[in-house]
This record gives structure tokens, C-alpha cells and sequence, in this order.
């Protein structure tokens, strides 16, 4: 019950384990309390500081109410005194906690005006048997392995046991009457004070609050325990403080928080096919998590994707981070050579290197500290773990501890180890993608043109990125007639397979250039080719293939300035004349190459000459600026047009597998051409023979007459011969000299071998023999047979 004072104050008081100890004489002296009419203390003797605990200086100034205790306390059966007055039983508050019964005995103090003397005897003990409760209270203060403490409602300590006294020095035996925060500043004491004091209002517990701190008996290392907080009462539901129980759970936290490291560095690494985004990613993860600094380099020849050299001590850092930088420092932003605080400065040996923990000094480069902010000579722990994978090691990478306090653990170690190899994985996969994407650029390269071929057609300039997935490619194929094909095609197949798609794609969009076939033809044949490749690659799989292929194809003449084209899922071409104005080209992309879909046909446009042309890949980044190039500046030269184009585009997004083909049309001279229609008569082949030596003449070329008049007689005989209708015979004179005659017939003329009796037969194989090359084409009204002859002097 609630013990109040008389008509002057309260009285409380307390008792220590060093007052419990002291002989039961001298707890019976009588202790001797003064206070003022204000109920404060002005007078503590010594008797009184041996049976409650407290020195007259922690008592003086004091009310004397708060030693009164709140628990239930039976009185003694009050005695009569020889000056007639009655002592008072009460229950004093204790220094350690703990209560004591009491009897006080108030008088007025002679020589104090208005205040009071206070005699305090402890009461007499009486032997009783402890019930069970009390003594399952007494195990828990004094056996239990758990952390138990009690708190007032004001939140100050006023008991605990063994276990919470080894708890890293927090709890001493200057403890008793401390708040949380003031026991353990280090820690989140000040949200656990607002935690107990909800429980302190609602009386609902609160049970797995995690304290964690750097605790005064151990500052080096954060501690973690789980505390549960529940309220006290009596029987009356007075409110009399709180109970905290505490476990600590600090290597279970590391446990799981080391668990968690392992399963993001398991999501993060592979993420990237970059070796220095890898390698940063494993510092960065890595600090401050792990460690408060981490440096990780590789063989210098994995760089290059070459296969690692066990003998190699050459490295190079890539990646680089430190707890006094909150981002990547420069050393994870480029190449450079790593130095190490371990022999040789080279960096070490990694044949049958193991992971090794070093106590070291931190390292300078280049005159400064490694990491910024700790310059001087401060020692530190380093933790050296070689990178395996695939049985090789790729690098090494270093952990540092900054100061002496917190080594690396046996368990620390098996954690390095096991997130080297995790990022080694990953590094030696970007080695490999390395390798393998700088063979599929350089057989790209090759597959390309290397320089525009010499035609008098179009001028043209290109830009080309290799594509990093799938693969493109484009060519300027000169054609008979002073023609010239412009083609530009993509597949979706990545890597050395997707090269040697573009490869026999190119290789056969030249076989049918050749063929001199419209551009309409050249993409269903090789729509049929794309089909069986598809097949092929899907019997081979055992699956379906999903590479899309497509295609854009044109042709160009110069002599007409008609332009043909014919388009397999490919954006059509921009053309502009040389006003700016585009020429709309009136056809739709049609479908990819392989598909069962018909093809879209083919569209013919005439251009005049200085007309622009531009083809590009789907998607091109640089799409607006092309147009407004186009538009705006029709005659700027081509290199100008195509540099602006690709710095906008690789201003907005890096233009990876874009290509860019720009074509000036050019027109060649009615100077340039002489056509003539002939009848199909034996007699008109000496008449055509005329006119051939003729226009030589008018061009300079008298040299060539022999040679062209005998091909141009060979040409109009077999003409005659094997066909009805008019002839017609047109000589152009380009970077080579030729001649052309025109038929009704679709039958293809056969290159034979005649024998030595044959009087015939030997026309063609002549004409092979006289010219650099000779063909056939065939177009809506029949068949022209063409060749070409070498000339000199300038076209």
C-alpha cells in the first residue's frame, strides 16, 4: 500500500547489497533524517546512508517522499514508547531497488524551526517460508541465462540480474537509476525509451524490439539483442514500472545478413556483360557492407578477352570504392595498374594463390592516400582473395578494415571466398562475350564494303556501328548499264551466327545482282533462301526459329534517272530532290524475308540529278535530324550531312548497329550514250558496224573500234538469227566502254565450245575473250545481251 507522510512531507527510502551486508547491530542503530517544513532533506546521517544505501550528498536537497515505496507492505503491530508517541511503520525505497521495512518516529526539530526530526529503526525480520512465487522470481533475478531488468514509471533502472550485468558492460553497479539511453548511448536506447513508454500507457508488450549499438564493453563491434517490454502491476492494478527481457542475437544478424549479401550479389552479378561494371559492382556491394574499403582487378589480358595466364602478375583494377566516398572513385572509372600492400607492387603471383589476411598499412598512389580521408600511417586489416572460375583465376580482389579493432573472422573469409567466385563468374562470362563480340564486329567489318566501289551512278558516304545483338549489313554493287544497286538488310540473330547470316545474305544478294534481276525478283529469291535457312536451323535446334530478317533493294540508273525499289520489312528509303522536296516513293515495307506473306512489288520513281537518297536501319536515333538534313541543306556534301546526322544521334542514344547509306544521284550525258533501232535484216550488219566505227571516232576512241566492231557484229547476227522484230544497239561510254542490243526473245544465249569442223558456234565464245565481261538481263519486252570493255583516258 501506498505509505504517506504526515503533515510535512514523505519519507522513502532505499536499500543497497553493501547496507545488507553490514552486521545486524549496526542496521539496528537508529538513522537520523532532518528535512525542512518543505518535506526536503536537509540532514542525512551515516546510520541512515548503511540502511538504505544512498550518502547524505545524493540525499540532501531531496523530498523526502521519494523514498516512499508503492508496494504492498504489511505494518508491523504498532508499540508504545516511553514518550508516549507511536512509531509508524512504512516501506522504504532502497538505492539498489530494492524495499525495506521501516518503523519512523516524527518530531518537530528543536533547533530547526519548522522542521522535523525523523527517526528511522529497520523493522525486526521475520523467518517465513517463501511461497512459489517467490521463489520462481528469485531464479529468474538470480539463475536465469536471459537479460532481466526492472524499470520505475519513470524509466530508471532499479534492478537486474546476473545475466543482463554481462551483457558488454552495459549494466554496472553504478547502473541503478539510469534511463536506457544513458545506460547505452551508442545504440537506439532513445526509440526504445519510446517503445517502453507506450507499454507504460497502454500495458500492451512489446515483444522482438532490436536494440543494437556499439556497447562500452565492446566499442569496435555493433551488438544486436532482441528485447521484449512488459508491464508491472499489483494486485490493485496500480502500475508499478516495467520488465525488459534481453537475448542477444548478434552472430544470428551476421548470419543472415552475410546470407542476404550472397543472394544480392547473386542478382547483381550477370546483370552486365561489362567486365568493369562487374568488377565495380562487387565493390560496391561490398562496401560498407562487408568492408570499408574493397579494390578488385583482373589479369591485364582479360581485357582483351584472351584466356587467362596462371604465370601473369600483370593487373588492372576495375573496380574501386571506400566508406569515405558515398560514390565510386576514380580508380572504378578507369584502367590503371593497382598497387598493393603486399610484395611485389606488380601485384602478386596468383598461381595457387589462397585467401590470406594481412595486417597492413593503407596504400598510396600516386603521392596520396588510396582512400581519401585516411592519410598518415594508420594500420589497418586487409583481406587478399584470389577470383577463380572455370578453374582459372581471373584477378584478385582486396577487402580492407580500417583500424585494428575489427579483424576479419574465420566466417568473414568463406563469405569473400564465396562472393570472389560469385563475381569471377560473371567477369569471366564478360570475358568470354568480349572475345566473341570483338570476333562478330570484325567479321562484320569484313563482310562490309571497304571502300564504295568506282561507278558513275550515285556518290555516296555511309556510317556503320556494329550491332552488339543481331547484325546488318549494306553494299554499293555496280550493275551493267552504268547502273547501281543499293542494298541495306538487318537480322535479329545475334553473334558469329548472325554474322554468317550476313554473310551468305550478302554473298547472294551479289549472285543476283549479277543475274541482273529486278529488285522485286532479287528479294523473293532470297525470301526463298531466308526459308531454308530458317529450316535448316530449326531441324538442327529440334525448335522454332523467331529470326527476323529484313530487306530494302534499289537500283539506279544513271542514264534514265529512274529509280526501282523493292522493300522485305525494311524502312523505304528517304528520297530528296535537289530543291529539298521529298519524293514520296508510294509502297509499303511488306513483310520480313521467310515470312509465307506475297511481297509488297516494287515502286519506280524519277530522280533528277542531285537527288539524295537515304537509307537507314529500323529505329535510326538520328531519324529527325536526317529528315531535317535532307530538307534543309539538299546540297550540302555528303560526309557533312552524314557527320551531323550521327553526333545528334549519338548525343540522344549511342547508335549501336545503326547504319546510315546516303546516295547523291548523278546523271550521265547524252554525250555519254548513242542508241540506234535496226531491222532484223543480215544486211543492217554492216550498217551497224558503220555506226559503231563512227561514234568511236566522235569520243576518241579509235583504238577500241576493232575489238567493239567485231563484238557488235557478232551481237546483231545473233539477233538476227535466232529472233523476229526490230534490234535495237546502244553503246555507252562510262569508266568502261559499253555495248548493248536489245531483242524481243526470252531465250538466253549459251556460251558453247565449237569443234574444229563446226561452222559456227564460236560467236560468244569470242566475245569472251575480247571483253572484260558480258551478261544477259531480261525485261518486260525481252532480252539484252551487254558487255564491257576496258578503255583509257578520262570518262
Amino acid at each position: 500500500m501506498l505509505i504517506q507522510g504526515t503533515t510535512r512531507g514523505l519519507v522513502a527510502v532505499g536499500t543497497s547489497p553493501a547496507a545488507e551486508r553490514q552486521s545486524s547491530a549496526k542496521l539496528r542503530e537508529d538513522a537520523e533524517v532532518v528535512v525542512d517544513q518543505r518535506g526536503v532533506i536537509t540532514h542525512w546521517s551515516a546510520a541512515a546512508r548503511d540502511l538504505l544505501g544512498y550518502t547524505e550528498s545524493e540525499m540532501r536537497g531531496r523530498p523526502a517522499s521519494s523514498l516512499l515505496s508503492t508496494a504492498r507492505h504489511t505494518p508491523p503491530e504498532a508499540g508504545d514508547t516511553t514518550d508516549g508517541a507511536c512509531d509508524a511503520p512504512v516501506l522504504l525505497r532502497c538505492r539498489d531497488g530494492r524495499t525495506r521495512a521501516c518503523t519512523i518516529r516524527i518530531r518537530p526539530a528543536p533547533h530547526d524551526s519548522g522542521g522535523w526530526r525523523i527517526r528511522v529503526t529497520a523493522a525486526p525480520e521475520r523467518p517465513r517460508v517463501r511461497t512459489v512465487d517467490e521463489a520462481v522470481l528469485e531464479a529468474l533475478f538470480s539463475k536465469s541465462p536471459t537479460s532481466l531488468c526492472v524499470y520505475d514509471t519513470e524509466l530508471h533502472l532499479r534492478r537486474y540480474n546476473p545475466a543482463a550485468g554481462g551483457k558488454q558492460g552495459v549494466f554496472t553497479a553504478d547502473s541503478i537509476g539510469l534511463s536506457p539511453h544513458e545506460l547505452w548511448p551508442e545504440s537506439n536506447s532513445k526509440e526504445f525509451e519510446t517503445r517502453m513508454a507506450e507499454v507504460l500507457e497502454s500495458g500492451i508488450p512489446v515483444i522482438g524490439f532490436e536494440k543494437r549499438g556499439r556497447p562500452p564493453g565492446d566499442p569496435g563491434h555493433e551488438h544486436v539483442f532482441t528485447n521484449s517490454v512488459f508491464r508491472l502491476e499489483d494486485h490493485a492494478g496500480h502500475v508499478m514500472g516495467l520488465a525488459t527481457t534481453s537475448t542477444e542475437i548478434t552472430q544470428q544478424r551476421i548470419a543472415e545478413d552475410r546470407i542476404r549479401l550472397l543472394a544480392d550479389a547473386s542478382t547483381l552479378f550477370g546483370t552486365s556483360l561489362d567486365m568493369m561494371e562487374t568488377g565495380q559492382q562487387l565493390a560496391d556491394l561490398s562496401v560498407p557492407r562487408f568492408a570499408d574499403a574493397t579494390a578488385v582487378d583482373v589479369l591485364a589480358t582479360f581485357l582483351t578477352g584472351r584466356d587467362a595466364d596462371p604465370s601473369a602478375t600483370d593487373l588492372r583494377r576495375i573496380g574501386l570504392r571506400h566508406t569515405a566516398s558515398s560514390t565510386a572513385s576514380d580508380g572504378g572509372a578507369r584502367i590503371r595498374q593497382p598497387r598493393y600492400p603486399f610484395p611485389p607492387t606488380s601485384g602478386p603471383r596468383l598461381a595457387g594463390l589462397e585467401p590470406h589476411r594481412v595486417e597492413t598499412v593503407l596504400p598510396h598512389d600516386d603521392g596520396e592516400p588510396l582512400y581519401p580521408g585516411t592519410s598518415g600511417t594508420r594500420r589497418t586489416h586487409a583481406l587478399v582473395v584470389p577470383m577463380e572460375a572455370r578453374g582459372d583465376v581471373v584477378g584478385v580482389v582486396t577487402f580492407y578494415r580500417l583500424g585494428l579493432e575489427n579483424p576479419f573472422s574465420d566466417s568473414d573469409v568463406l563469405t569473400a571466398r564465396d562472393l570472389a567466385a560469385r563475381a569471377a563468374l560473371s567477369i569471366d562470362n564478360a570475358r568470354r562475350y568480349t572475345r566473341e563480340h570483338s570476333a562478330v564486329r570484325a567479321l562484320q567489318r569484313e563482310l562490309l564494303p571497304h571502300g564504295t566501289p568506282e561507278q558513275s551512278a550515285v556518290r555516296t558516304a555511309h556510317f556503320f556501328a556494329p550491332a552488339a545483338a543481331g547484325a546488318n549489313w549494306f553494299d554499293v554493287i555496280p550493275m551493267p548499264g552504268a547502273r547501281v544497286a543499293l542494298v541495306l538488310g538487318t537480322t535479329s540473330e545475334a553473334g558469329l551466327s548472325g554474322a554468317a547470316a550476313i554473310g551468305r545474305l550478302g554473298t547472294a544478294v551479289h549472285t543476283l545482282t549479277d543475274m541482273d534481276l529486278g529488285p522485286e525478283e532479287v528479294l523473293s529469291r532470297l525470301d526463298l533462301l531466308v526459308t531454308r535457312i530458317s529450316a535448316e536451323r530449326c531441324d538442327a535446334a529440334r525448335t522454332e526459329n523467331d529470326t527476323r530478317v529484313t530487306c530494302v533493294y534499289a537500283i539506279y540508273d544513271p542514264l534514265s534517272g529512274r529509280l526501282s525499289v523493292a522493300s522485305a520489312g525494311h524502312p523505304l528509303p528517304r528520297a530528296a530532290g535537289p530543291d529539298g522536296r521529298t519524293h514520296p516513293l508510294g509502297l509499303s515495307p511488306g513483310e520480313p524475308l521467310g515470312s509465307t506473306a506475297d511481297r509488297s512489288g516494287s515502286a519506280e520513281i524519277h530522280l533528277p540529278a542531285g537527288s539524295t537518297l537515304a537509307f537507314c536501319t529500323p529505329g535510326f536515333p538520328g531519324d529527325q535530324s536526317l529528315t531535317r538534313a535532307l530538307s534543309s541543306a539538299p546540297a550540302a556534301p555528303l560526309d557533312e550531312v552524314k557527320n551531323d546526322v550521327v553526333k545528334e544521334a549519338q548525343g540522344a542514344v549511342p547508335p549501336q548497329g545503326a547504319v546510315l547509306l546516303l546516295a547523291r544521284t548523278l546523271r550521265l550525258g547524252e554525250d555519254r550514250m548513242a542508241s540506234w533501232n535496226l531491222p532484223s535484216d543480215p544486211a543492217v550488219v554492216a550498217t551497224a558496224r558503220q555506226l559503231v566505227h563512227r561514234q568511236l571516232a566522235d569520243w576518241g576512241l579509235e583504238e577500241e573500234a576493232f575489238v567493239t566492231e567485231l563484238v557488235v557484229s557478232e551481237l546483231v547476227t545473233n539477233a538476227i538469227r535466232y529472233t523476229k522484230g526490230p534490234i535495237q544497239l546502244r553503246l555507252i561510254r562510262d569508266r568502261a566502254l559499253i555495248c548493248e542490243v536489245s531483242d524481243a526473245s526470252t531465250v538466253a544465249p549459251r556460251l558453247r565450245f565449237a569443234r574444229t569442223g563446226d561452222e559456227g558456234g564460236r560467236g560468244l565464245y569470242l566475245i569472251a575473250q575480247l571483253t572484260q565481261r558480258w551478261g544477259t538481263r531480261f525485261g518486260d519486252d525481252g532480252k539484252t545481251i551487254w558487255t564491257e570493255q576496258d578503255i583509257d583516258g578520262d570518262v
